[in-house]
Order: C-alpha cells, then sequence, then structure tokens
C-alpha cells in the first residue's frame, strides 16, 4: 500500500496498554494514508508540562481532565487530510471520552507484558507503573481491558509486529470495510 492509498473517512482512534505502539504505529499509520497524527499525551505535555509533573502536583483526575479536554477538542476540528490520533491508555475509562469516539474507527492495540517490558525498560516518565513495574501493569490491564475490548471496532496484536506492518493491516482493514463503525452510543 503506498503513501495515501487509503484515505481515512474518518478518524482512526488508537488506543490500548501503555507501550503497545500507539504512537509508532499512528505516525506510520498517517505516512500511509497522509493523515495528520496527533498524540494526546504530547498534546497535553505541551499545554500542561511532564506528566509525572501533573500526577505529582494535582493527580491523576487532572491529568485525566487535561487530557478529555484534548481529545475534545481534537475531534471537533476539522482535518482536511483526516486523522490518526494515539490515545493515552487510560483515557478511554472516561465515560465523556468514549462518548466523542462514536464515528471514529476505534483500533485496540493489543499487547503482553512479555511484549511491553523492553519497551517500558528505564521509563522514568510512567507514573501508574510505581514499584513492581510487571504486577502494576498487569493491575491496569485487568482493569482497563474489558473497557478496550468493549470500545473497539478493530483489535490487532502489536506483540510480534512492526509499526509500519500493523499500520499496513489497519490501513488495508479501512479500505475494505471491515474496520466497522457505530454511529450510536458507545459503551
Amino acid at each position: 500500500m503506498t503513501a495515501g492509498s487509503c484515505r481515512l473517512d474518518r478518524p482512526v482512534v488508537l488506543f490500548g496498554p501503555m507501550a503497545s505502539g500507539k504512537s509508532s504505529v499512528g505516525i506510520s499509520l498517517a505516512g500511509l494514508t497522509g493523515a495528520e497524527f496527533l498524540d494526546t499525551d504530547a498534546l497535553v505535555v505541551a499545554e500542561h508540562g511532564p506528566i509525572p509533573e501533573i500526577f505529582a502536583a494535582h493527580g491523576e483526575e487532572a491529568f485525566r481532565q487535561a487530557e478529555a479536554e484534548v481529545i475534545a477538542m481534537v475531534l471537533s476540528q476539522e482535518h482536511p487530510r483526516g486523522l490518526v490520533l494515539a490515545l493515552g491508555g487510560g483515557s478511554v475509562l472516561r465515560e465523556e471520552t468514549r462518548s466523542r469516539l462514536g464515528g471514529a474507527h476505534r483500533i485496540y492495540l493489543r499487547a503482553s507484558w512479555d511484549d511491553v517490558a523492553p519497551r517500558l525498560a528505564g521509563s522514568a516518565d510512567r507514573p501508574l507503573l510505581h514499584g513492581d513495574a510487571e504486577n502494576s501493569w498487569k493491575a491496569l490491564m485487568d482493569r482497563r481491558r474489558p473497557v478496550f475490548e468493549s470500545l473497539a471496532t478493530l483489535s490487532l496484536d502489536t506483540g510480534h509486529r512492526t509499526a509500519a506492518e500493523v499500520a499496513a493491516q489497519i490501513a488495508q482493514e479501512i479500505a475494505e470495510g471491515h474496520c466497522r463503525v457505530d454511529e450510536g452510543a458507545i459503551v
């Protein structure tokens, strides 16, 4: 598939656990489709400062509120070339955020602890992974997985594939109409 051969008819929203490849896949998918790529974590950092500092000074709820506002703002804007949006891992836990995603292709990028552990090694900017990173990550996934699964219009494993391979599959699924979109209420 060449750049721009799959035009996006609606936003593509990537979500899943931290370090599942949302940003890398998003950049690749935007390159394939000619769409604009935005990352909500980067947008929050640009407006409010580093995520660990937001958590330390104001708590997780303040971060989630800032994240929800960024998502609402981005989705309310026009994106003439299309939009690929990478969401933070916990952003879809908020009902108000899920309700804004009804018209988007909602792609759940799955990964196991074994897949993400090397990507998280030495990372100090993950405030929800304190102490025992593995058990913290698994506990987060136990809480988030049902939401991810119920929200997804397409679910793909990113564990043993490159970002470019996952992006190409997403573009193909969208082009072939296999990535359903619900206009109705979101769970």
